[in-house]
């Protein structure tokens, strides 16, 4: 069954992709982000998928990033995009509120993916 977008899960989902986007910043990574108008523009294409978030060091692309509600971690169209990111050459990141986290690695596992770092926000 699909997830019904409400205005609500797209406000919460773009605050997930900033808090990681700022995050890797913070880092030193150069960042590209989807649906947030980031200036930095919207990642590449992997397998088919955008990711929300890509880190480049030096110029390589090192990390890309999901952000999943609450409301979105148990999809299909969720456990496509992780499935594809997970097998990719880069690390795979997930961020979810933190309510939620549990929930999602336990889904995770379900799934057979391995998420090579978690990150949550309390909102």
């Amino acid at each position: 069954m699909a997830t019904r977008i409400t205005e609500q899960l797209r406000t919460n989902h773009n605050r997930l992709i900033g808090a990681l986007a700022q995050e890797y910043r913070s880092r030193g990574y150069h960042v590209e982000a989807d649906h947030i108008g980031h200036p930095n523009g919207s990642p590449p294409t992997i397998s088919r998928h955008v990711p929300d978030v890509a880190a480049y060091s030096n110029g390589i692309l090192r990390i890309i990033a999901e952000a999943e509600t609450c409301d979105t971690i148990s999809s299909a169209d969720t456990q496509s995009q992780w499935t594809a990111f997970s097998r990719s050459p880069y690390r795979f990141e997930v961020i979810v509120p933190e309510r939620c986290l549990q929930d999602a690695q336990q889904q995770a596992i379900l799934w057979g993916i391995t998420v090579d770092q978690w990150w949550s926000v309390n909102f």
